[in-house]
């Protein structure tokens, strides 16, 4: 079966954070686009999230 693309706004916020650790590795979604503020673009994600979960960042 072919993945799902799933976009996620607010990805560096909190909530962001939750879907991005709960879609890692998931077997029906991948990762098609990751929104975030103007001040985030071109920036990668570990750079620009402060995470805040009790779960290590996903790769």
């Amino acid at each position: 079966m072919e993945k799902i693309k799933v976009g996620i706004l607010g990805a560096t916020g909190s909530v962001g954070q939750r879907f991005v650790q709960l879609l890692d590795g998931h077997p029906w979604f991948e990762f098609g686009a990751l929104f975030a503020s103007e001040r985030s673009a071109g920036k990668r994600y570990r750079e620009v999230a402060k995470w805040v979960l009790p779960f290590e960042m996903p790769e």
